[in-house]
């Protein structure tokens, strides 16, 4: 879900990197996502499939046999130049660099060339030392070697050496000693590498790239200038009337109107009455505002978006307070209020998708009760970070919260993102799920409704495993039903343990040969209530489902190769005519709907997954693969059997031979691994504990 990744190694200087990402932020939300990368996922994972641009924030500088150089880890020689190679981009922040002749007969992924760069480019004759990082063009047999600009040093030469590279010079600064190169693109193989020599380390947070801002504020006209160049590079930049999604919105509580009373019910058990108030809890305070107030407010929130710039940085500034604005009876905002979701529409397709389901009627359906709000923090946070809003939930009423914009969407473990358009994220709450006999809550009937409870019944908390692996189930099957993507386009997608949803193009048979790339994720977490007799369930979802160019999404299923090149995301070549009845509203209802029915049985037959795991393997990559275990010592070569009835681990067994190890005793029984604590790498057929 990635397509902007941003250096965050040691040696990006200290502050760089919190700059750069609230700075590419400003400029690029929400038409891109925008995340970290360590040196050891570049080294190691298959992140060049969604990269579009590979930023390095301003680097320490470092020294070599040709002097002083940014410091890039020479590791990365491979990587990056392959990257290139093949049409991928770079940025380079604060740099400039060397050009050195000759690739020193090491070729990609070896060269050695360093280089400097004042303002514009230098030369250097002489090969460099395999121990530095340089860029590579097999095409005129030259190197472009970076290094770091100190803020003083971009005055010291105006050299313009450029002749001799395939490069076109994006921008230019006019000093008081004359104009100075600010952004230049070199061609390496198919793919470009840009310098920008500007310091962007001491712009002022108040200014933005407005269409209000003059060139006479130097911040200002950085930004501005930044702004033009990644446009020049070939990202698109929201228009400027567009509104910023750098800060939360206002959120609406609503349920279908099939259902009046759900809407009260919940207020009231949060705040003891129906007319608004404030909940204060550990993370958020939510202010619940009566309808005509709340509607009020995010109106004049989104006329302020428009009209004034904001800088909160997406990663680390988000207002603790949320404003909810409580629909009562029924009550739907129009489309003008909502104009990335229309609920009217998905209250109407889910009514359908949960009688072709055949979901209980009597009951508060999955999804028919929610949250949303167009810019919000997490969907997950809003219930997991938050104890007592959660506890004071209705047992019997489960919750949805849905955003169309996240500015701290989560991932396992510390993954975290901002997410693009076209991203459905939803987090369904299902409070208080009976764990034992003793529970309180497992004949709970919503006294304020005519609707009883699910199946009287308890999943013993050693099956809560199982509840990502359903979930996941479900949102594979869902994308094969014609609302989706139908039965010929939805066998492509499956499933990667344990719970990232996958795009398979190939020989279903032989899933290890196809394809692949991720459209979406699963996170699970579980909130046990003192006494351990019953749990909050919140199950967290993002599904690219109409994401454009350069992401993946359902939209973009039917290519015919994962790899065909889209240069224009709104070409002829895109699914249009064929998936012209795609639409989030649509997608959400048939998951919800489908996992709905689903639950039921789960919770009715104490947690077992049974019965669902035939179709759990039948659509998961994974069968019978040969993969390499890392957490064991030493590592061996294990096949994947399945995953255990009783627990929910993935079960492996031991190769005979091993390779390498010709006389070692085969370690016998199977060898079985906990979804949490443990990676499984897809792309490199590896297993290997989790960072963190």
């Amino acid at each position: 879900m990635v397509n902007l990744l941003v250096y965050s190694g040691p040696e990006v200087l200290p502050s760089a990197l919190r700059t750069t990402l609230s700075h590419l932020a400003r400029i690029l939300l929400p038409n891109y996502t925008i995340q970290p990368i360590s040196v050891s996922v570049l080294l190691s994972q298959p992140w060049t499939a969604n990269c579009q641009v590979l930023i390095f924030p301003a680097l320490k500088s470092g020294t070599g046999s040709a002097g002083i150089f940014a410091g890039i880890p020479p590791r990365l020689n491979g990587v990056i130049n392959d990257f290139l190679e093949g049409g991928g981009q770079v940025l380079l922040l604060n740099a400039a660099g060397r050009i050195t002749r000759g690739f020193g007969g090491r070729g990609l992924g070896g060269m050695g060339g360093m280089g400097s760069f004042n303002g514009a480019f230098g030369n250097n004759a002489s090969n460099i030392d395999s121990d530095t990082f340089a860029f590579a063009d097999r095409t005129t047999g030259l190197t472009i070697s970076p290094i770091s600009l100190p803020e003083s040093s971009q005055k010291n030469s105006k050299d313009q050496t450029t002749r001799r590279i395939r490069s076109e010079v994006l921008a230019e600064t006019m000093e008081q000693d004359g104009s100075h190169i600010a952004a230049l693109k070199c061609q390496i193989g198919s793919g470009f590498v840009t310098f920008w020599a500007p310091n962007l380390e001491n712009l002022s947070e108040e200014n933005s790239p407005s269409s209000t801002s003059t060139f006479s504020d130097p911040s200002s006209s950085r930004l501005i200038l930044l702004r033009y160049v990644l446009s020049r590079i070939g990202l698109k930049p929201p228009n400027s009337t567009a509104g910023s999604v750098s800060r939360l919105l206002p959120q609406f509580l609503l349920s279908t109107p099939d259902k009046p009373g759900l809407v009260e019910t919940v207020v009231h058990g949060l705040l003891g009455s129906v007319h608004g108030g404030v909940f204060q809890d550990t993370h958020n305070t939510f202010e619940f505002y009566e309808y005509d107030e709340g509607l009020r407010i995010l109106r004049q929130m989104k006329t302020h978006n428009h009209t004034e710039s904001v800088d909160d940085d997406p990663s680390h500034a988000h207002p603790s307070t949320s404003h909810i604005t409580i629909c009562p009876n029924g009550t739907v905002p129009s489309v003008d209020d909502t104009p990335l979701f229309d609920l009217s529409t998905y209250f109407n397709l889910l009514r359908e998708a949960r009688a072709r389901d055949e979901c209980r009627r009597d009951v508060s359906g999955f999804g028919e009760t929610l949250f949303y709000g167009q810019v919000v923090g997490s969907t997950q946070s809003m219930f997991d970070k938050n104890p007592r809003f959660l506890s004071s939930l209705v047992p019997s009423i489960p919750i949805l919260s849905l955003g169309s914009h996240q500015l701290a969407g989560r991932g396992r473990g510390a993954n975290a993102w901002i997410s693009p358009s076209g991203c459905l994220q939803f987090s369904l709450c299902i409070p208080k799920v009976p764990l034992s006999p003793h529970s309180p809550y497992i004949n709970t009937i919503c006294s304020s409704s005519s609707f009883s409870s699910l199946t009287p019944s308890y999943i013993p908390p050693s099956k809560l495993v199982f509840i990502q692996y359903l979930f996941a189930l479900a949102v594979v099957e869902a994308c094969s039903h014609p609302s989706i993507l139908g039965p010929t386009l939805g066998a492509n997608v499956r499933l990667k343990w344990p719970n990232d949803i996958y795009v398979c193009y190939g020989n279903p048979s032989r899933p290890e040969r196809a394809e692949k790339i991720k459209i979406g994720g699963i996170l699970v977490s579980t909130s046990f209530a003192p006494g351990g007799h019953e749990a909050s369930v919140v199950i967290g979802c993002g599904l690219n489902v109409l994401c454009r160019h350069p992401l993946f999404s359902l939209m973009r299923v039917g290519k015919p190769t994962l790899s065909t090149p889209y240069r224009d995301p709104c070409c002829p070549t895109s699914m249009k005519d064929e998936l012209g009845h795609l639409s989030m509203e649509g997608t959400l209802a048939t998951i919800l709907a489908r996992f709905e029915k689903m639950w039921e049985e789960f919770l009715g037959s104490g947690g077992s997954f049974e019965r669902w795991m035939g179709r759990y393997q039948d659509k998961w990559l994974h069968s019978d693969q040969l993969v390499r275990l890392t957490t064991v010592d030493p590592p061996m070569m294990v096949r994947i059997c399945g995953i255990t009835p009783d627990h929910g681990l993935l079960r492996t067994l031991p190769e005979r031979n091993q390779p390498g190890h010709p006389g070692r005793a085969i370690q016998e029984g199977f060898i079985d691994l906990q979804p949490d604590g443990n990676s499984f790498d897809l792309m490199a057929g590896l297993i290997k504990v989790k960072g963190p």
